[in-house]
């Protein structure tokens, strides 16, 4: 009954250019990056894979590349990916925790960066920047990546209430009218996480595109296990925060279950900050459902085979999320034939085309969300629909299309020759 549909569709277009001309090829340069991704620099700088595949496909695509890294005291779990910078070409800046801690690290993040351009022609920021006001002072040739909403992230959170949420708030609004003046200076061009964020910061030069980690090699690389007949699975897959819309889902789900006993849900991922005790909250949820349904909490996996046999084995992949920018799980899902359903947020309508390889039901409404479920469930003709498309989708979205799109801003920075 839940077999994924196989065969093609249609190419989808996961970058748009605005209306000035991007080269189609470029002449060979140095590419600088800046950014306050943590990340743990030992022998070698390591880091999620998601940022370091990114790194790694930019770095193939240059002349020489260079990396301003923000390098957190110990390593996690999450720093499973080596990077194949060169360790004479890695800047560290001082350690950055949050914007708070930036904002007085404005010098010596000042001279860091200055030493990243004299390394380079071009530099590529990614945003938010842990100390916005160095956005200001970059005299090279610069692209700035906007991957996030700040202000969305903050209204979407339960930590910060009464004065600390005013204060949030103010300072995520300063950071995003600095952002925005940034990407309109001249020597400045974007790429943002979905058509929502370029749309915001007034349509600056550059594009929009969809973020994702695969690489070309990987989309189909794994099939499904689980018997043809097993029960209807959903699947959640991200870190246990309120903006990513958990209680949504499990009111969705408990709808489900009333016409589908036999209903899982999967949940993979882990908390990565307290958020006001709203996780506590989320996990005691959890354990009520627990008492008339299959739920497993299968904690983190890393990015590889395990995590793409729970793509594989599930029904429909679900992301309910009160504030996005494109998330890479839409991509990883698809590309190994399983339904996504995700609220129509942010840069999600980017990456999701309604209808045709996904889903989208409102912000926050767990009726719409059970409703999208249970069509997934009961119509073969849509559910296969969606699948072709999906896999389409996730083969046009790939690790070395989404760097070729950054190169090609860069290049266009540079003034693009050929």
């Amino acid at each position: 009954m839940w077999r994924p549909g196989a065969g093609t569709s249609p190419p989808v277009m996961t970058a748009v250019a605005s209306e000035q001309q991007i080269p189609k090829s470029r002449r060979p340069f140095r590419l600088g990056v800046l950014t306050s991704m943590p990340a743990f620099v030992g022998d070698k700088v390591y880091a999620t894979s998601a940022f370091g595949r990114l790194m790694d496909a930019l770095s193939d695509g240059v002349e020489e590349f260079h990396l301003a890294i923000n390098p957190q005291p110990d390593r996690n779990r999450f720093a499973d990916h080596a990077l194949s910078v060169p360790m004479n070409r890695v800047l560290r800046l001082p350690w950055l925790p949050s914007i708070r801690a930036g904002l007085f690290q404005h010098r010596a993040v000042l001279e860091v960066a200055r030493a990243l351009e004299a390394r380079c022609d071009v530099v590529l920021v990614q945003l938010p920047f842990v100390t916005p006001t160095v956005l200001l002072s970059l005299r090279r040739p610069r692209v700035l990546q906007f991957t996030a909403d700040v202000v969305g992230v903050v209204n979407a959170s339960k930590f910060y209430v009464g004065p600390r949420r005013l204060a949030a708030l103010t300072a995520a609004r300063a950071v995003e009218l600095i952002q925005r003046r940034a990407a309109h200076r001249v020597g400045s061009r974007v790429i943002t996480n979905g058509a929502e964020l370029y749309e915001k910061n007034g349509r600056p030069p550059g594009r929009f595109a969809v973020s994702t980690s695969l690489q070309r090699a990987e989309v189909g690389s794994v099939s499904r296990r689980r018997p043809q007949g097993a029960p209807f699975r959903v699947l959640f897959v991200g870190f246990l925060r309120p903006e990513k819309g958990m209680d949504v889902l499990l009111e969705a789900f408990e709808q489900v279950l009333a016409r589908i006993p036999t209903a899982q849900l999967q949940i993979v991922g882990t908390q990565d900050l307290v958020e006001g005790g709203a996780v506590k909250e989320l996990m005691e949820s959890v354990e009520r459902l627990k008492q008339k349904a299959h739920i497993e909490l299968a904690g983190h996996l890393d990015f590889g085979p395990a995590l793409f046999q729970a793509y594989a084995d599930a029904d429909v992949l679900v992301l309910p999320s009160r504030s996005e920018g494109t998330p890479r799980v839409l991509i990883e899902a698809r590309a190994f034939g399983t339904v996504v359903v995700a609220s129509r947020v942010g840069g999600i309508p980017t990456s999701v085309d309604h209808g045709v390889d996904g889903l989208l039901v409102p912000v926050g409404d767990a009726g719409a969300l059970a409703k999208a479920l249970l069509s997934v469930a009961f119509d073969s003709v849509l559910r296969e629909r969606l699948q072709r498309g999906g896999l389409a989708r996730a083969h046009a979205t790939t690790v070395e299309s989404f760097a070729s799109a950054m190169l090609d801003e860069a290049s266009a920075a540079l003034g693009g020759s050929s």
